[in-house]
């Protein structure tokens, strides 16, 4: 027998009251978590490149939810619906995951250099580094005519289309053509006299820009071109020098190292961990790219972009 109250059903041969609430609740929260087998099953194991695969449920176990994983992918879907060929689809693939992390890598950048992320945005700019340019330019008194202003561009562009050169050594071009410039107009010992942490901030700035531009990569072949030179002058400074480099009255070893990294270095790991993938696909694998791939690695990717920036806002809104 039962008897039923505001508080819940009493049940004699339990000798206690039945809480209808939680009976409900507990109802629904195996329903839903059925509902969740269900979508997870048939998600089953995501496809990625080089013959690798993530599981729907470790992916949910990070965070990801089923909706959330429809919807990213739907997004990814659309930025690779034109590439076809397997061709096409490495460089579109390589255009939009390129894309997704790389506001992230400017402002991993721009902490470690001390620079305001304004001026780090600015700076991934054609018009913006030479405004950044000329604005540093006058403050040193290096624009005293339109000449300057020539000879800066002659050497951006010089330095631009050295293709063969690497992001450090392009912005070397340009500091040695703002030293001439400064001899011009203040002597011998002028280059020498330009204030240094303002000279420290542009070269961090156009190292930025040039390694903005020289990873706008359309092929792996290019990727991995990029990556080996990177890798040929970090040996050969590596091999050049063992010398102590005195920087702030800090001694510092090899204190060039750490300017011999390219843009892909500040990248979230899931976007380079996908890049690796993608090399070893094309490099040690006989099977083309295809569509479906190529949209799981991007969405996942992105999933993960969007997780950090939920992590982010947490910390922030947390005060730590």
């Amino acid at each position: 027998m039962s008897y039923d109250t505001d508080m819940g059903i009493w049940v004699s041969d339990l000798d206690g009251y039945i809480d209808i609430d939680a009976i409900n609740s507990e109802n629904e929260r195996e329903a839903e978590q059925e509902r969740l087998d269900v979508e997870l099953d048939q998600l089953g194991d995501i496809a990625l490149f080089s013959g690798k695969s993530v599981s729907s449920r470790v992916i949910y176990s990070r965070g990801v939810t089923p909706e959330q994983w429809r919807w990213t992918r739907h997004r990814a879907e659309a930025s690779l619906s034109q590439a076809q060929t397997s061709a096409e689809i490495e460089t579109a693939f390589l255009k939009a995951i390129l894309s997704l992390g790389r506001r992230y890598a400017v402002a991993r950048f721009a902490r470690q250099e001390a620079l305001s992320f304004s001026s780090a945005i600015t700076a991934t700019f054609p018009h913006g580094i030479r405004a950044l340019l000329y604005q540093f330019m006058a403050g040193e008194k290096l624009l005293s005519d339109n000449s300057c202003r020539n000879s800066i561009q002659r050497t951006l562009h010089h330095a631009a289309s050295s293709s063969d050169r690497i992001a450090y050594e392009k912005t070397g071009l340009v500091q040695q053509t703002l030293h001439v410039l400064a001899i011009d107009a203040g002597g011998a010992n002028a280059a020498q006299q330009l204030e240094k942490k303002r000279m420290r901030q542009i070269l961090a700035l156009l190292r930025l820009h040039f390694s903005v531009n020289e990873s706008r990569v359309r092929t792996v072949s290019e990727l991995n071109s990029m990556n080996a030179r990177y890798e040929q002058m970090r040996i050969g400074t590596e091999e050049e020098t063992s010398k102590d480099i005195i920087i702030s009255g800090k001694k510092i070893r090899n204190w060039k190292m750490r300017f011999l990294h390219p843009l892909l270095f500040y990248y979230p790991y899931g976007i380079r961990n996908s890049l690796n993938r993608l090399i070893l696909h094309t490099t040690e694998s006989d099977s083309s790219l295809t569509p479906i791939v190529a949209t799981n690695e991007l969405c996942l990717a992105d999933c993960g972009m969007q997780l950090m920036n939920i992590a982010a806002k947490e910390k922030a809104s947390s005060g730590e």
